[in-house]
């Protein structure tokens, strides 16, 4: 079986690894090849730089037929909360023959859960640009019986670079240090027990920030990372088997990563995932990914 796992970066390798995770605790009992594939056009232009909504859906679909020409994968799911917004899009129907799934799934079935235990919670959802003007998330809580005063959201713009290229998290900091207060200020008054919900694959690599950041001004945080919930929808699509399976791990990508991503990924990623982080350090170039 064949498991496509794509981002429009290396955000998405978050999953991988909680897939690696995953498989390692309890194996599959089949063979199994993880290919992640990444959607960015180059290290320092993807989605969230392109100029129109039109644009995103003509790069997106050209990837899209792409892998299913080049790697047929089983099932495809889009580790990018950027890209799971767009595929939603008509646009994009001619692809609905196979199993593609993305991670706005995951994240909507967390966020009601907790609004469920906590209904007077507020919430803020950091996101890239693009989530942010989809306002997916935001549509979720409100139709789950969140009121608008307890929802805001926050673009953070660039900070998954910040994040790809810098381990120490200074860059991150720096930039978190001006976009959780501008999270916090769009709240009638300041909350007291808020819910933050990582709407970027990126994000989660810089968990424990984000909730240093905002407990230095409300009661009580809990950070909501969706990368594992969007692991246990993968592998829940795996038929049960008996056998000895193996599991091979690839990366993909149309650029050369460049050094500093390669060596912040391999610290994030550590010891829980050695697959998929010996993948990315051998990754497989391909200039075809949008058909050049």
């Amino acid at each position: 079986m064949r498991i496509g796992i794509t981002d429009s970066g290396v955000g998405g390798l978050s999953v991988c690894a909680e897939v690696e995770a995953s498989l390692r605790e309890s194996p599959a009992g089949q063979d199994i090849e993880v290919v992640y594939l990444n959607a960015a056009l180059r290290d320092d232009y993807s989605y969230n730089a392109m100029p129109s909504r039109e644009a995103k859906l003509e790069a997106f679909d050209r990837f899209l037929g792409s892998v299913r020409d080049r790697y047929r994968p089983d099932i495809l799911f889009i580790a990018c909360n950027s890209l799971s917004v767009l595929f939603e899009d008509p646009y994009f129907d001619r692809h609905r023959d196979i199993p593609i799934e993305g991670i706005v799934e995951a994240g909507a079935a967390q966020l009601t859960h907790a609004l469920e235990n906590e209904p007077g919670a507020s919430f803020i959802v950091f996101a890239t640009p693009t989530t942010v003007e989809d306002g997916a998330y935001k549509k979720i809580l409100l139709q789950s019986g969140a009121s608008a005063a307890q929802v805001v959201q926050q673009a953070c713009p660039g900070l998954p670079d910040a994040i790809s290229n810098d381990f120490s998290g200074k860059q991150a900091r720096e930039l978190l240090q001006r976009f959780v207060p501008e999270a916090l200020s769009r709240f009638e008054s300041v909350p007291q027990h808020v819910q933050a919900f990582l709407g970027c694959t990126h994000y989660g690599y810089q968990a424990a920030l984000f909730s240093e950041l905002l407990e230095a001004s409300v009661e009580s945080v809990r950070v909501l990372n969706p990368n594992r919930a969007a692991a246990a929808d993968i592998l829940g699509q795996i038929a049960p088997a008996t056998g000895r399976g193996t599991v091979r791990y690839r990366f993909i990508t149309p650029y050369a990563v460049p050094g500093k991503p390669l060596s912040s990924l391999s610290h994030y990623l550590g010891d829980k995932a050695p697959a998929t982080v010996a993948a990315l350090r051998n990754f497989e170039l391909d200039t075809g990914l949008y058909g050049t």
